[in-house]
């Protein structure tokens, strides 16, 4: 008997007129595997949603690797190093350098610190996703701040603002630069650290600033894929470190990455309990059915099926209910994750989780793992039972007659 005989014989045997406590046995055990399931599945994609979204729109605002200068470096030596990094490695996918200053900006009685920040050359990626209108690279006199930000000073796009601008001439000596720019636009990335802080001002703003040389900070290098990012900035280090401070974006926000490696830890404990729940709802099903289906399998006995062929015909029962419930689980979850991605019905608290929505990103490696755990525990459970159905003797039938 071959296994597409048994897995047959075993849905016409043991599956077949459920009623009563084994068709009620039998819905149990389907639905705690299907939301076992669905609920590891769903654990496992939000972790990687929290991680995927928080790096993406994380750098929108601080690059893969940050490069800031220790002291002031010749136009001329900073774009020789701007060169040499960008075909060292063939993962750079764009570098820039910036300026980064802390200001205050101003309407009417609304005063709020800020953090004005200038790309030389801008990043074209940036400008796409906060929709920036085209040429505004151009300008001189306008700024692009987050909504939040707007919310509490009072401005629409359009309105005018006092921006107030340290600068340190001498190391005794600070000069403040008065400066009125026009609002262009308003973004609104859904980081909410980010978009109450950020000021967005063209690379034409530092000729207001003077110096243009002293006012840049430091360099920004986006890597494709970012796991590539700590490999590159220790290259960079090891190249430039007298002259550059290097981190990465995990560096500069630890908090909000740490926060989802310490999310990570409990998983192994989380899969394991709902797992072994799961296993012992089929393995309750398994022994009902036996009781249920003790004169069939004894028939089965008399007429000349080997132990092995009982054994596994019971293992792959109790497989087949696993992988249905799996499947639909993993169906529960895809819906779930479906809706969540286009309609957003979860909201968070920015503040607390960094973001406005409960991210959802599925990986193949989600699926085969869950399953994995599903299938090894269904037949590491089938195996009792299994064993129990060999020692039925076709005698049995007649103490059941």
């Amino acid at each position: 008997m071959n296994y597409a005989e048994s897995i047959r014989l075993s849905r016409r045997i043991l599956g077949g007129q459920r009623k009563g406590l084994l068709r009620f046995t039998h819905i149990i055990a389907l639905g705690s595997i299907a939301l076992s399931s669905a609920a590891l599945l769903i654990t496992f994609s939000v972790l990687e949603g929290f991680e995927r979204e928080l790096t993406n729109k994380s750098s929108l605002f601080v690059a893969h690797v940050d490069a800031r200068f220790l002291q002031p470096v010749d136009s001329i030596v900073l774009q020789r190093w701007i060169t040499y990094i960008r075909t060292s490695h063939s993962s750079i996918r764009h570098i820039t350098a910036y300026s980064e200053t802390e200001v205050l900006i101003t309407h009417r009685e609304n005063v709020e610190a800020a953090l004005l920040h200038i790309d030389m050359p801008v990043v074209p990626a940036r400008l796409s996703a906060f929709g920036i209108p085209k040429g505004w690279d151009r300008e001189s006199a306008s700024v692009i701040i987050g909504l939040p930000l707007a919310e509490r000073l009072g401005v629409r796009p359009g309105d005018s603002v006092v921006v107030f601008v340290g600068q340190q001439n001498t190391p005794h000596s600070l000069q403040t630069k008065v400066l009125r720019m026009k609002i262009e636009a308003l973004f609104e990335s859904g980081m909410h650290q980010f978009d109450e802080s950020i000021i967005l001002a063209p690379p034409l703003f530092l000729r207001q600033l003077g110096d243009t040389q002293q006012a840049l900070t430091g360099l920004s290098i986006w890597v494709d894929p970012p796991s590539e990012s700590r490999h590159i900035a220790q290259y960079i280090d090891s190249l430039f470190g007298r002259w550059l401070f290097v981190r990465t974006y995990t560096d500069r926000n630890p908090a909000m990455f740490a926060w989802i490696t310490l999310q990570k830890r409990p998983i192994p404990i989380v899969v394991g309990i709902l797992s072994i729940v799961a296993a012992f709802n089929i393995l309750t099903l398994l022994f009902v059915t036996l009781a249920e289906r003790r004169a069939a399998i004894a028939t089965l006995r008399l007429l000349g099926m080997q132990r092995a062929h009982v054994m596994r015909m019971i293992t792959l029962y109790g497989a087949v209910v696993g992988s249905i419930g799996f499947v639909l689980g993993m169906i529960l979850s895809l819906l779930f994750g479906l809706i969540q991605q286009k309609t957003g019905i979860i909201r968070l608290d920015a503040q607390v989780y960094f973001i406005d929505r409960l991210p959802v990103e599925f990986a193949w490696w989600h699926g085969a793992a869950v399953g994995s755990v599903v299938l090894t525990l269904t037949l590491a459970v089938t195996t009792i039972p299994a064993y129990a159905a060999t020692r039925i003797s076709p005698l049995s039938l007649l103490r059941i007659k």
